[in-house]
């Protein structure tokens, strides 16, 4: 084996009929899958550009420390040193799109790469493989998908790569990388498609990634991700690491996905999410057999809201979605990207089960930011005498907090030496109950304060490492 791989990698070094001997098919069948890989790099390289950014940040540069923290933040996007004179720059990558100059990349890419802090950079330059460079515009980017869509030109004659189908992907595909880690411009790796549909990575708020052992680093995020054919099929834009370096799992954004996120990004500059408004959950073995199913496909429908879509359609909790649109729904995060990819007002067709019974509903999608936004008197409330802030648990928060089978006021705020602090409230507990009243909204959490005097009973679900625990805490009144 060993002796193969050198003459293979001789091979590359000059022509086949100079290296392989006629009597040896075995190693002309090797220099031919060289000679398609290296085709490949060359016909793709071309459209994966370098992605600089310069901000600027207050103060004199601290050397060494944002990098660090941005490792543990966005692993794939380079962080040089901050420079003298408070400029911050940044190296990522991106792939064109069209001949006349879109650009995808990650969001994470064009931004500062500090946690909490999402504005864009003052200056991005793309660099081509040709050496020519642009001053490039943000078209629109959504950071709950960690996607963004740049402009670099008018011009209608530039490389660029067509889209893959990842409905065709296969667990075991080869595919090459390209990128720019740790500033090398155009680094070509290869490997396979190690998994697919990963998800609950903690990484952004809609996952559903291609897992690939493709070395990549720090510098290829927003990069290319090709199949043998030359398509796009992922965006690269993480790595599971405890060294910040290559480690064999490399997560890329799957192309159908990014597509959809662009095309919105260009047409409205900004992402219109749909909603059915239904909390959902996968179902269990013990789920399964409590339900009389003669299997766990599906995703379980725990509750449903009212005055949303799913409740006007007639679902029920206990109801398990098999099929949207004639997908079959395989599992909860699933299910869940594919309504939030699917723009308000377009009608779906679900195929559930319910008592044993197949049935059909079709329901049109409301929009998750304006139910976000109505929900409820969603602005947070301050109480200045108990000294917290509480707002309305939209079922974006929900998802977020994994608090989706929950209703009541989340607490955003405590403040220190505060009632609430003593009493052991926190930021992000959840407010149910006050004097045994249920609590649904900041409506309800005012109107329970008012009734109650001297001292109250507050009814809290708290997230936990081992899940979600409800206390009890006593919460002193002003007089």
């Amino acid at each position: 084996m060993n002796r193969f791989i050198i003459i293979a990698c001789a091979g590359l070094l000059g022509s086949t009929a100079a290296r392989v001997p006629a009597e040896a098919p075995h190693l002309q069948d090797l220099q031919q899958f060289s000679d398609a890989f290296a085709r490949l790099a060359a016909s793709v390289k071309p459209a994966v550009v370098a992605i600089k950014t310069e901000k600027e940040i207050g103060g004199q540069g601290q050397q060494g420390g944002p990098a660090n923290e941005f490792f543990r933040g966005h692993p794939l996007f380079r962080m040089p040193e901050e420079q003298e004179g408070g400029i911050q720059e940044g190296l990522g990558s991106g792939v064109i799109v069209s001949p006349d100059g879109y650009i995808l990349t990650n969001n994470h890419v064009i931004t500062s790469g500090r946690r909490g802090d999402d504005a864009v950079a003052d200056r991005i330059v793309v660099e081509m493989a040709d050496l020519r460079s642009f001053e490039a515009v943000v078209v629109g980017r959504d950071p709950n998908t960690d996607l963004a869509v740049l402009k670099i030109t008018d011009d209608n004659d530039l490389p660029f790569l067509v889209f893959g189908d990842t409905d065709e992907l296969d667990v075991g595909e080869w595919v090459v990388a390209i990128g720019n880690p740790f500033g090398q411009l155009h680094t070509v790796t290869t490997g396979i498609i190690s998994a697919l549909g990963r998800a609950n990575e903690g990484l952004t708020d809609y996952e559903d990634y291609i897992q690939t052992d493709a070395a990549i680093n720090p510098g290829n995020s927003g990069g290319a991700l090709v199949n043998t054919a030359g398509e796009l099929i992922g965006i690269n834009t993480a790595i599971v690491s405890r060294s910040g370096g290559y480690q064999g799992i490399g997560f890329a954004i799957p192309v159908d996905l990014a597509d959809k996120i662009m095309q919105q990004l260009i047409d409205h500059g900004e992402v219109r999410r749909g909603l059915l408004g239904i909390n959902i959950d996968n179902v269990s073995a013990q789920m399964a057999e409590a339900l009389g199913l003669d299997s766990r496909k599906g995703v379980l429908v725990t509750s449903v809201m009212e005055d949303l879509p799913a409740a006007a359609a007639g679902l029920k909790a206990y109801d398990v979605i098999r099929e949207v649109d004639g997908h079959p729904t395989d599992n909860r995060a699933a299910l869940r990207n594919q309504i939030a990819h699917t723009p308000p007002g377009t009608k779906v067709h679900l195929k559930i089960l319910r008592e044993g019974k197949e049935r059909s509903y079709t329901v049109e999608l409301a929009s998750l930011e304006e139910a976000n936004a109505t929900a409820g008197h969603s602005e947070p409330r301050e109480t200045q005498e108990l000294g917290m802030t509480v707002q309305d648990l939209t079922p974006e928060l929900a998802q977020r907090m994994g608090l989706e089978e929950e209703s009541g006021v989340l607490v955003s705020r405590v403040q220190r030496a505060s009632e609430a602090a003593r009493a052991g409230l926190r930021p992000r507990d959840l407010i149910v109950e006050i004097d045994r009243k249920q609590v649904r909204s900041v409506r309800d959490y005012e109107a329970a304060l008012e009734k109650a005097k001297g001292t109250a009973l507050v009814m809290i679900r708290r997230a936990t490492p081992n899940g979600i625990r409800t206390d009890i805490v006593a919460l002193r009144l002003p007089d």
